[in-house]
């Protein structure tokens, strides 16, 4: 009976932090805590000091400082990552990175001595099923090194979007661009099944594919990702505002197109229609903080409020008692705020990018990314019409039952493990 192995090294890596609002971070952690409960799937983490995984008991709900999940180690052991393989050859670079590795896995291995005694297993990977739902960065780097030892996974990753595959996307990040496109050839490369967050992303890579952009496809199964935002045992630290606000979740300038949001608040005042906060959580981005602080928008600056890192106690708290959850970005590959904020009952303002639409469904109202006066004219509906918005939120909850849970993507993903996609697996292999 083959074993199948869920790789937990993306949060490994951001093991230490208090949790932040990342989304892939968060899918692994999510899956992986429905997986844990099947009690058929086993746990593995990636030790860049030793160049190989060890498998983990992970550490759940209230034991876990995430309240979902977390790989049981400690903070102190997290290693420094650093890139194994480049698209291109750099003479200076290549000439200084063998020291450079060599420094760092010294590091790392002090750093690894912080794990306790029967914490980890060594564990061989050769020919077992490995679920990796992290970066392709990150399987680039193992992949690259077990390929040296001669070790083939049986690699089933899930690919989250191919978006700096895209002209507008990175414009000024080619070296980003270029190392993305080599992680995700050699992913593909390695891939027995390939799996995708949205039926949009498992169309983008076979447009890639059907151009040249990446190698020959192996079976490419769409595993939606989910709506669910789970209730967890962390503190509550923040209060809400008492007046009406909008929310956006990890929004930037560029592509996820906090400008466009912006400027419909600047169509409101302009209009003389009331204005509502903004409130911007995630992580602190300098570039959106400049952004809003041009002179332009003095009239309602006071009007914007960044809300740093909250855990997601804080994530429903802000979802529920907001006016509205907007996400106006030019291009997605799933959209966790969107569902989550359907899931808490909350409209939800997206724009019409495809993977939104997915997100959305009837339940979301669009306006195109391009045109903050379809987005002003949402805002202002909501605000002027109290009756229709409770209305529209009462449908919102009536659908719940109808949304993804987490529960339903682990499920996918190990329905996926048991069918045909899987090279010439049977049911069997995977019970």
């Amino acid at each position: 009976m083959t074993a199948v192995f869920y790789d937990l090294s993306e949060q490994f890596l951001a093991n230490g932090r208090r949790f932040k609002y990342y989304g892939i971070v968060r899918t692994v952690m999510e899956v992986g805590y429905e997986l844990a409960q099947t009690g058929n799937v086993r746990f593995v983490v990636y030790s860049p000091a030793h160049g190989s995984f060890f498998e983990v008991t992970p550490r759940l709900d209230g034991a876990s400082p995430t309240g979902v999940m977390d790989p049981g180690l400690p903070p102190e052991a997290t290693p420094i990552r650093l890139r194994q393989t480049f698209p291109t050859r750099n003479p200076l670079r290549d000439a200084v990175y063998p020291l450079v590795r060599a420094i760092v896995r010294r590091i790392n291995l002090k750093r690894w001595a912080h794990v306790p005694d029967g914490v980890v297993r060594p564990v061989d990977l050769n020919g077992q099923v490995l679920v990796a739902l992290g970066r392709p960065k990150i399987m680039a780097d193992y992949l690259t090194e077990l390929e040296r030892k001669g070790i083939r996974l049986r690699l089933v990753p899930l690919l989250h979007d191919m978006i700096p595959l895209h002209a507008f996307a990175h414009r000024e990040r080619k070296m980003f661009s270029s190392n993305f496109m080599s992680d995700n050839r050699m992913v593909i490369g390695h891939a027995e099944t390939i799996l995708t967050n949205s039926e949009f992303t498992r169309s983008e890579v076979a447009h890639f594919g059907s151009i040249g952009h990446l190698p020959k496809l192996p079976p490419v199964v769409a595993v939606p990702l989910g709506h669910e935002l789970r209730r967890t045992g962390e503190a509550l630290d923040l209060e809400t505002p008492a007046e009406p606000y909008l929310m956006c979740v990890g929004t930037l300038t560029g592509r996820k197109n906090l400008e466009c949001v912006v400027d419909a608040m600047m169509v409101l005042a302009e209009q003389g229609r009331p204005v509502p906060r903004l409130l911007l959580a995630g992580a602190r981005r300098k570039r959106a903080e400049d952004y809003v602080d041009e002179t332009r928008f003095a009239s309602i600056r006071d009007k914007i409020q960044f809300i740093r890192d909250p855990n997601q106690t804080e994530l429903w708290a802000l979802y529920e008692n907001a006016l509205a959850l907007v996400i106006p970005s030019y291009m997605e590959g799933w959209g966790l705020p969107l569902g989550e904020a359907l899931w808490v009952g909350t409209p939800g303002l997206a724009s019409t990018a495809p993977a939104l639409r997915e997100v959305g469904g009837d339940l979301a109202q669009y306006f195109e990314p391009g045109k903050p006066r379809e987005l002003a004219a949402h805002i202002d509906a909501l605000q002027s019409d109290p009756e229709a918005r409770e209305t529209l939120k009462n449908r919102i909850r009536a659908a719940r039952p109808n949304l993804r849970s987490w529960r339903d993507v682990a499920d996918g993903i190990l329905q996926a493990l048991r069918g045909k996609e899987c090279g010439q697996t049977t049911p069997q292999d995977f019970r």
